[in-house]
C-alpha cells in the first residue's frame, strides 16, 4: 500500500478526525484537532451494519445464491469490500457527498470483482482470485484515506497533505483495534464455552459453533469494535503515538543495515542473492519497511524541530541515497527470471511492485540530497499523494484488459514453448492450460498449427490435454504400499519373540500409527518382553531409541482376542549421561521388573473409591 507520510510526532499532527461538519471552505490543519463524537445515528448504523454484513456472509457461504465458487466469490468479496469502507468513512448518514463516493468505490470495486470472473474463464482459480483480494484490500485503503480527507475537506484540490496522513495512519489503527477486540470477544466466548463443558454442558459449544452464530457474532463484534475505536479517538491516538515512536527509534538502525549492505555489496557480489531465489521478496521487503519507518517519522512536515540530530539524519540520508540500489536489485532479479522463464501473471505483479518500490527509492533518494542543504525531506508532501495515484491507476488497470497478466503471461509462455530449444514436456502444456485462466485454451489451440507441435508424442500430448477437464501432471498417484514394520524392529538380547498375532496386528491401525516413529532413519526400535502384570503373562514393549528420551509402547492382549496399547513407559529428568545408560541398558536387554514392597489397600466392596498407597 502507497504510504501517506507526515513529519515528527506533534500532537496536532496526529490528531485523529473522526467526524466533520459539512461545508463549502476547506478546513485548517488545525481543525483536525476537534474530534466530535460519531452522531448516535452514524455509531447504530456501524452496529447494523455489522450484523447485516455477518447475515449475508452466512447466506453466500452457505451457497443459498449459488453453489459454484466462482459464483459466490465476486458476490462475497464486493460485500465485504463496500460494507467494511461504508463503515470506515461514514460520519454523517444525510452526507450526499458520503453516499456518492461509496457509489462510485463500489461500482468501481464490482467491475474489477467481476473482470477476475472473467479472467477465470469456466473454472475456479484460487491462485487467481487470492492475487485480486491482497490487490482489493490495497486498493481500498489508498482510497479510503481520499475519500476521508474529501468528505472532510469537501474537494480534493483543498486536502493538506497532514489530513491524508492523519486518515491513513489512524485507519491502519482502527483496523489493528479492531482485529485485536474480534480476537478478544472470541477468546471470551470460547472460555465461556469451555467451562461449561466440563460441566457436561455442550449447549454453548454447540451454539458457538454454528456458521450462524459465528457470521452474525463476528459482524456484531466488527461492528461495535469500529464504534469503539472511531468513538474513542483519545486512546487510539495515544497508540499512534506510542507506534510513531517506535518506528522513529527503529529508524536508524534499520538506516545502519541499509548502508553496511551496500559498503558490503561490491566485495560479495550479487551472484550470491541470485543463488538465494528469494532476493526479490527480501529486498522489497526491507524498503516497504525503511518506507513506512521515513514516514512515521516525517509525519505530515511541520514540526519545528528536526527529528534526530544532523549525525542521524546524515546516516538516514545515506540509507535512502542507497535505497535505490536495493529496488534496482530487486528488479533486477525479477527481470532475470522473466528473462529466464518467461512471463507468468505472478512476474507481471512482481515486475509492477519492483517498479513502483524503485520510482518510491529514487524520489526519496532525490529529497535526500536536498536534504543536506535544506529542510529534511522537503518534497514528501507532493510525492507520496501523486504516487498514491499512481499505485490506484495500476492496481485498476491490472485487473483491466489493457494490463491483464493472465494474458500477458499466456502470449509469454506460448513464444517460450515455440522458440525454445528444449523438449516439449506433458507439464509445459498442462500449465499453459490451466495456470492462465481463460486465456490459456486458446493459447494451447493456437499450437496445433504449428510444426513442432502437429507430430510425434507432443501432438498426442497436446490433443490429450485440449480435452482434458483436470490438470494431467496433477493426478493423484496410487499410494505406495506402507511399509511392513517388522522389519524395523529388533529383538533385544535375552528377550523372547511375542507371539505370532502380535506381528500381525502391530501392522494394522491404531497399533501401527503407536509405532510409526520406527519407520524413520534416524530412529531405532527394540522389542521386549516383561513381566509387568504381577501375576499375568510377560507383555512385549517396543523401545524406542534416538532423539531426547527413551521411551516404550506397552501391549497387552484383550479379553476378547486381539491386542491392544496398555500404554508408555518414560524416564523422565535424566541428566545426558543417566539417557546415556538408559539407552546403553535397552539395547542389551537389561531391564527387568521391581515389585512393590508394599501392597495397596483397598475399600472391600467399593470399587469406586481409589487405593490406598503407602507413603514414605
Amino acid at each position: 500500500m502507497p504510504l501517506v507520510p507526515s513529519p515528527r510526532p506533534s500532537v496536532r499532527a496526529i490528531a485523529l478526525p473522526m467526524s466533520f461538519a459539512p461545508s463549502s471552505a476547506p478546513v485548517s490543519p488545525e481543525a483536525t484537532s476537534s474530534l466530535p463524537a460519531l452522531p448516535r445515528l452514524t455509531r447504530e448504523m456501524l452496529v447494523l451494519t455489522g450484523l447485516l454484513q455477518g447475515g449475508l456472509v452466512y447466506v453466500f457461504v452457505q451457497g443459498w445464491l449459488g453453489s459454484e465458487p466462482q459464483a459466490r466469490a465476486p458476490w462475497l468479496s464486493l460485500l465485504l469490500a463496500v460494507s467494511l469502507f461504508a463503515m470506515m468513512s461514514a460520519l454523517q448518514l444525510r452526507d450526499r457527498l458520503w453516499w456518492a463516493s461509496l457509489a462510485v468505490v463500489g461500482a468501481v470495486t464490482a467491475g474489477l470483482n467481476f473482470s477476475v470472473v472473467w479472467f477465470m474463464g469456466d473454472r475456479w482459480l484460487p491462485r487467481i482470485w487470492w492475487p485480486w483480494l491482497l490487490a482489493q484490500g490495497a486498493l481500498l485503503l489508498v482510497v479510503l484515506a481520499w475519500v476521508q480527507a474529501l468528505l472532510q475537506h469537501r474537494s480534493l484540490r483543498h486536502v493538506p497533505y497532514a489530513s491524508l496522513f492523519t486518515h491513513a495512519w489512524n485507519n491502519a489503527m482502527v483496523i489493528g483495534f479492531v482485529t485485536k477486540f474480534v480476537g478478544l470477544c472470541w477468546s471470551v466466548l470460547g472460555l465461556w464455552a469451555g467451562l461449561f463443558a466440563l460441566l457436561k454442558v455442550k449447549l454453548f459449544v454447540t451454539t458457538f459453533t454454528q456458521p450462524l452464530f459465528v457470521c452474525l457474532a463476528t459482524g456484531g463484534m466488527v461492528g461495535v469494535g469500529l464504534v469503539l475505536a472511531r468513538g474513542q479517538p483519545k486512546p487510539l491516538r495515544m497508540l499512534l503515538q506510542l507506534a510513531l515512536a517506535l518506528c522513529k527509534l527503529l529508524l536508524p538502525l534499520l538506516s545502519l543495515v541499509v548502508v553496511l549492505f551496500v559498503l558490503f555489496l561490491p566485495f560479495t557480489g550479487v551472484q550470491s542473492l541470485w543463488e538465494t531465489r528469494k532476493a526479490a521478496p527480501l529486498l522489497m521487503g526491507v524498503w516497504l519497511w525503511m518506507l513506512l519507518f521515513v514516514n512515521a517519522v516525517y509525519q505530515d512536515g511541520v514540526a519545528s524541530e528536526e527529528p534526530y540530530p544532523a549525525p542521524v539524519r546524515a546516516l538516514i540520508g545515506a540509507a535512502l541515497v542507497a535505497m535505490p540500489v536495493l529496488a534496482g536489485l530487486a528488479l533486477w532479479a525479477v527481470c532475470l527470471r522473466v528473462q529466464q522463464y518467461g512471463w507468468t501473471h505472478e512476474r507481471v505483479w512482481a515486475v509492477v511492485m519492483a517498479a513502483v518500490l524503485l520510482l518510491y527509492a529514487v524520489g526519496y533518494a532525490v529529497m535526500a540530497v536536498r536534504s543536506w542543504q535544506g529542510p529534511w525531506l522537503e518534497g514528501v508532501q507532493r510525492l507520496n499523494p501523486a504516487m498514491s495515484w499512481l499505485v490506484v491507476l495500476l492496481l485498476v488497470l491490472l485487473h483491466t484488459p489493457l494490463l491483464d497478466p493472465y494474458r500477458l503471461g499466456a502470449a509469454s509462455q506460448r513464444e517460450r514453448l515455440l522458440q525454445s530449444t528444449a523438449p516439449v514436456s506433458l507439464a509445459d502444456l498442462d500449465s499453459l492450460r490451466w495456470d492462465h485462466g481463460r486465456h490459456g485454451l486458446p493459447a494451447l489451440q493456437s499450437l496445433q498449427s504449428e510444426a513442432r507441435f502437429a507430430t510425434g508424442e507432443v501432438a498426442q500430448w497436446l490433443a490429450q490435454v485440449l480435452v482434458a477437464t483436470e490438470r494431467m501432471t496433477r493426478a493423484p498417484r496410487p499410494e505406495a504400499p506402507p511399509q511392513p514394520l517388522a522389519g524395523h524392529l529388533a529383538l533385544a538380547p535375552g528377550h523372547e519373540r511375542p507371539a505370532q498375532d502380535w506381528w500381525a496386528a502391530i501392522e494394522t491401525p491404531p497399533l501401527r500409527d503407536h509405532l510409526a516413529h520406527c519407520l524413520r532413519e534416524d530412529v531405532r526400535c527394540l522389542v521386549l518382553q516383561l513381566p509387568l502384570e504381577r501375576q499375568g503373562p510377560p507383555l512385549p514393549l517396543v523401545c524406542r531409541l534416538g532423539g531426547y528420551t527413551t521411551s516404550c509402547q506397552v501391549f497387552g492382549p484383550q479379553a476378547q482376542g486381539g491386542w491392544t496399547r496398555v500404554g508408555q513407559l518414560a524416564w523422565g529428568g535424566l541428566s545426558p549421561e543417566g539417557r546415556a545408560q538408559l539407552a546403553q541398558a535397552v539395547q542389551e536387554g537389561q531391564l527387568s521388573v521391581q515389585t512393590p514392597r508394599w501392597n495397596d489397600v483397598v475399600v472391600t466392596g467399593a470399587q469406586d473409591l481409589p487405593a490406598g498407597r503407602l507413603r514414605d
